[in-house]
């Protein structure tokens, strides 16, 4: 990443479109970069924050494992996502109409819809 990709990303008020993806907290390596927000809780009390365009350390690691973060989105300008893409993204859709039935109601419907908009993650 290089300085003008992090000062747009000092200043962005949503996360940019730049590649991305997730990974576990003990796959996350000193001075990757923050692709999205990262939040640490201790109770229901937020108690870390990590901003998009952070730059990892080892202490930022050893935070987020006290917080109990689980993974993270860092930058990677080699991220394809999944590594078979539409496919990861259909298998994810038809998983999520198994557990909610071809016709959910109301309540369930807003969840389902939520959820493939979210897509799958990595971790």
């Amino acid at each position: 990443m290089n300085p003008t990709q992090l000062e747009v990303l000092g200043q962005a008020d949503h996360p940019p479109d730049l590649p991305y993806r997730w990974l576990p907290i003990v796959a996350v390596e000193p001075g990757m970069v923050i692709a999205r927000p990262v939040v640490g809780l201790s109770g229901v009390r937020e108690t870390m924050y990590v901003a998009i365009g952070s730059t990892v350390t080892v202490n930022t690691i050893a935070q987020m494992i006290v917080k109990g973060v689980e993974c993270v989105a860092v930058f990677d300008t080699s991220a394809q996502g999944f590594p078979d893409g539409a496919q990861s993204v259909a298998k994810f859709e038809t998983r999520l109409k198994e557990i909610f039935g071809a016709e959910p109601d109301d309540a369930c419907r807003a969840l389902m819809d939520a959820l493939i908009v979210a897509r799958p993650v990595l971790c």
